[in-house]
């Protein structure tokens, strides 16, 4: 029950601490980003800035979630990783289904994306849109994992 505790009381501490970074993470990247503008001979500096920052998060975020791992009981361990594994790859394959039709159908691109978007932009949105299905798929394996052993 303690180990239990403890576990919940980590994931909530990795859930804040990393809702928390990123807005601070954002924040900063903005205000960065914008002396870039104004003073162009600091975009180098602020393109390294904001990668240290970047790497900075996602090290505290690794180092929270391995701190909430060693906490966890086996069967929320089993759950984790029969859920990434199937719900993730579900959902990597089904966001592979509009990439192929786009990619052999290109105009449809042109017609389904925004028209100001640009290349970076619409790379970003396909980031976006593969770990959003990859997340879904996870979260219905997830739940589904649970229900079937309750």
């Amino acid at each position: 029950m303690a180990g239990q505790r403890l576990a919940r009381r980590r994931l909530v501490t990795t859930v804040v601490a990393s809702l928390s970074a990123a807005f601070v993470l954002g924040i900063v990247a903005a205000v960065i980003a914008e002396l870039a503008k104004r003073k162009p001979e600091l975009a180098v500096y602020s393109l390294i800035a904001i990668a240290l920052s970047v790497v900075a998060v996602m090290a505290l975020m690794l180092w929270l979630c391995a701190r909430w791992w060693s906490a966890a009981d086996e069967a929320a361990r089993e759950a984790h990783k029969w859920s990434w594994y199937w719900g993730g790859s579900t959902g990597l394959a089904l966001a592979g289904v509009p990439f192929i039709l786009l990619h052999t159908m290109p105009r449809a691109a042109e017609i389904l994306l925004p028209a100001h978007m640009t290349t970076s932009q619409a790379v970003v949105f396909g980031m976006g849109l593969i770990g959003g299905f990859q997340i879904v798929g996870y979260g219905l394996f997830w739940a589904g994992w649970w229900l079937a052993r309750r």
